[in-house]
């Protein structure tokens, strides 16, 4: 199941390249409002395929919004609102839009980053294209990053239904999952926070198209700069509020009975069994009633030790399973071992997924209802 890392952003070494060119006239200009990035793996005319089998190059899809809409003065010209090409490399990918279009790519509107799945296949390609990112002052390391379900190409084509620019909607969508706390949705700065720590858990939103719109289907889980898997919409928010990256949290502890969490703090600390690391996650919050009713103190009580009780639970259950099938620490706690625990940093200093392995991870939750009545 277990697949590696890699090629993420095909377009961050090269990205970037013409948004230098300040001097250019804006109606010489296209702004890409987001870029699709999939590996053309099949090969034309029997031609061989790469070595490994590697793909032959890429196919990048554009989505362009009505330049009018950027322009002050309305002096620009037609452009497709959607567009793609195939290159050996962003390089030649981005020289054969400005020999066709004699205009150059300025991706300071860019809203997201969408990756198909076959992109991750190459790390050394990765860090090579980070590395050229990382150098170019203009870098958007705030730009959203998603995966393709399929494939980027087949994200980008979802514009019937979404009114305008798919690289607006993205933007919109993601703005409008008010559970996450301020920036906790996945960028591109993650990936390079990935890339030079390779300590981390990264959780990348998966889309596929549902009703000729792109919707959140699943999460992509990459650990220590590896891609290790996916897992459900479900579970991925339990690893959020593990994590404390919530807001808010909703739970249904009984039929016709729903409560919204808010509030939320996570306390960590780590210990040592042995040479098992326990990382013990402690979270409280205050519930509100969403749905359903209680008639007295006692069935508030009753109510938050039932919460208490299932999420504690669901909580130990979904963690265990994402340790033992995808090797990761659902509560991301390697990256504060140095700060918890010096014996055990000293123990997997430099071996996160030795860690990640092995760490038990034990769930405290305190729950308060507060308008019951």
């Amino acid at each position: 199941m277990k697949r590696r890392c890699v090629s993420l952003l095909l377009a961050a070494g090269a990205m970037l390249h013409a948004v230098g060119c300040s001097s250019t006239e804006l109606e010489h200009r296209s702004f890409p409002l987001a870029v699709g990035i999939d590996l053309k793996e099949s090969p034309e005319d029997g031609a061989p395929k790469g070595r490994e089998g590697k793909g032959l190059g890429l196919v990048v899809s554009y989505d362009f919004p009505d330049l009018a809409q950027i322009s002050e003065k309305g002096k620009t010209v037609e452009t497709a609102m959607g567009l793609s090409l195939e290159g050996a490399d962003m390089y030649h990918v981005e020289k054969s839009y400005e020999n066709n279009t004699n205009r150059v790519l300025d991706y300071n509107h860019m809203k997201a980053v969408v990756l198909g799945q076959n992109v991750f296949s190459d790390k050394s390609q990765l860090r090579s294209l980070l590395m050229a990112w990382e150098q170019r002052e203009a870098s958007a390391r705030n730009t959203s990053l998603l995966i393709g379900s399929k494939s980027a190409a087949e994200i980008l084509s979802l514009t019937e239904e979404t009114e305008g620019s798919m690289g607006t909607y993205l933007e919109e969508m993601l703005e409008s999952q008010k559970d996450f706390k301020q920036g906790k949705i996945a960028t591109v700065g993650n990936l390079m926070n990935q890339w030079h720590n390779q300590d981390e858990l990264l959780l990348i939103p998966v889309l596929e198209g549902e009703g000729n719109r792109p919707v959140i289907t699943k999460y992509a889980v990459v650990s220590d700069f590896d891609y290790q898997g996916m897992v459900s919409v479900e579970d991925a928010m339990k690893s959020f509020l593990s994590q404390g990256l919530l807001e808010k949290y909703t739970c249904e502890p009984a039929k016709n009975i729903t409560v919204e969490i808010s509030g939320i703090k996570v306390k960590k600390s780590i210990a040592q069994e042995g040479e098992t690391p326990v990382a013990t996650v402690q979270i409280t919050g205050k519930g509100r009633l969403k749905s359903g009713q209680l008639n007295s103190v006692s069935e508030q009580r009753q109510l938050e030790k039932k919460i208490e009780k299932q999420l504690t639970a669901d909580l130990a259950e979904t963690a265990e399973g994402m340790r033992k099938e995808l090797g990761v620490d659902m509560a991301n706690s390697y990256i504060s071992l140095g700060g918890k625990n010096r014996a055990l940093y000293r123990l997997y200093q430099g071996v996160p997924e030795l860690y990640n392995r092995k760490v038990r991870q034990v769930f405290e939750v305190d729950i308060t209802i507060l308008n019951w009545e």
